[in-house]
Parts: structure tokens; sequence; C-alpha cells
């Protein structure tokens, strides 16, 4: 399975058999809204205990549950953070990861960056299309994620 997002916010899981076409020219997998841009896919490996963290460009976090994504084999998918009408013009998802039972969830903002584990992003948790919430000011600047093992 794989994870397709965008910098809209939206998202879904989808199996990698279905990116997968004969065109030379390939198929659309994910439809991105205008003035956004498809995040990086992100491959999964089953496991019971998954969750999905997203975070803006502006500092705000939300963790959710894997099981709340659909599975669709290609579209928009649902919304995994809810960014506001008035400030979508500033506001994207700068990165939509998945974090196992051991992760570490690594946000840089500039030359800095921290790390938040299990315990440390129970304050991010919710359901999916939430606002999520904001990070220390010092980090409300976000240019990327990762995940640390």
């Amino acid at each position: 399975p794989v994870l397709m997002a965008s910098a809209a916010g939206y998202g879904f899981i989808t199996r990698f058999g279905d990116l997968l076409t004969r065109n030379k020219k390939g198929k659309a997998a994910l439809s991105v809204p205008k003035g956004s841009e498809a995040l990086p896919p992100v491959a999964l490996v089953e496991s019971a205990d998954l969750r999905v963290a997203v975070v803006t460009n502006v500092g705000r976090v939300l963790v959710f549950p894997l099981a709340e994504l659909p599975r669709l084999s290609r579209g928009k998918g649902v919304k995994l953070i809810n960014i506001p009408r008035s400030k979508r013009e500033e506001e994207q998802v700068v990165g939509a990861v998945v974090l196992g039972e051991k992760d570490t969830l690594r946000i840089h903002a500039g030359k800095h960056y921290r790390n938040l584990k299990r315990a440390d992003l129970e304050p991010f948790q919710g359901t999916r299309a939430l606002r999520g919430n904001l990070l220390p000011r010092a980090f409300r600047r976000v240019s990327r994620v990762e995940v640390c093992s």
C-alpha cells in the first residue's frame, strides 16, 4: 500500500499495482486542486498500530489512525487536515507521513529540528479532518518532516 497526499490537505491509500499503467503518457492517480502540488508518496508496511501525521507549513500537526483513510484506486481523496478557506493561500501541507509504534517524527524549521516521540505526539492526536494543534513558537515555519526509527 501507498499513501498519496496533496499539499492542499487531501489524501488516500492505494495499492502500488493501481499506480502502474501500460500507457506511455501515464495516468493521473492523484487529482490535485488548483494552486497545490502532490506530496511524495509514502510506502506502507501493513501493521496494526500505524498512525498518520500531517504537518502544515505554519506549524499545525494532526495525528490520527491510518484506519481512518479510505482505500481508493485514484482521485482526490478525503480531507486529512482542515485548512480554512481564508488561509488556503498561505497554508499548505508540508508532509504527510506514516508512523509506527516506535517511530519518531522529526520536524525541521529552518536549521533547527525537533524530535517528537509517541508520548510527545499525544497533544496532536485527533480524528481525520480536524484543524490540528500548533507547535511551539520556534517551530511554526516548518520546512520539512521525516520519520526516524
